[in-house]
């Protein structure tokens, strides 16, 4: 995978909430990049602001395999199907708050989509599903990411973008015009 580091400011309130996970031994998450065609599934949390998507994330189990639990994580978020393709991104990342920071990794797998439909499993976390186009992602979706005010968005609206440039360089698919 490409190996990347970055640093985010985080206001109070996600910074708690980051440590709170991190307190229980988390400190990654696994995020499931799961084409079909010329489009990805992305899903808005709950605690979302209207319009902030992203692609299905969470955390693999202790006592499961990464794999499983990456596979585990997006039929949760998604209700799909998937088979790992390969994996694409290692981010390493640095949240700030005042003076505190906290360490996380983002490992960024490529899905091919096996079966089912967009229809969250997990819906007490999960409020919607959809497939977007690139485009949409790091346009409209982008602005709604950036324009929520949280470093934990803000992050996610850079992942995309990061993303792409990946699979762009890998032949995987065409740059979006945004």
């Amino acid at each position: 995978p490409v190996v990347e580091r970055w640093s985010f400011p985080m206001e109070a309130g996600e910074f708690a909430a980051l440590k709170s996970r991190l307190a229980l031994g988390r400190a990654h998450d696994v995020t499931t990049v799961i084409t079909r065609g010329s489009q990805v599934a992305v899903v808005r949390k709950n605690n979302y602001p209207t319009g902030a998507y992203r692609m299905p994330s969470g955390g693999v189990h202790p006592e499961e395999s990464f794999l499983d639990g990456a596979i585990r994580e997006a039929k949760e978020e998604t209700g799909l199907e998937i088979d790992i393709e390969g994996y694409l991104l290692y981010m390493l990342v640095t949240f700030k708050h005042e003076d505190e920071s906290a360490r996380w990794s983002t490992h960024v797998l490529l899905a091919r989509l096996l079966s089912g439909q967009l229809d969250p499993m997990d819906k007490r976390e999960i409020a919607d599903a959809r497939w977007v186009d690139w485009e949409e992602l790091l346009g409209k979706i982008q602005l709604s990411l950036q324009g929520a005010g949280l470093g934990g968005l803000a992050y996610r609206a850079q992942l995309h973008e990061k993303i792409q440039e990946v699979l762009v360089d890998r032949g995987k698919i065409e740059r979006a015009s945004h």
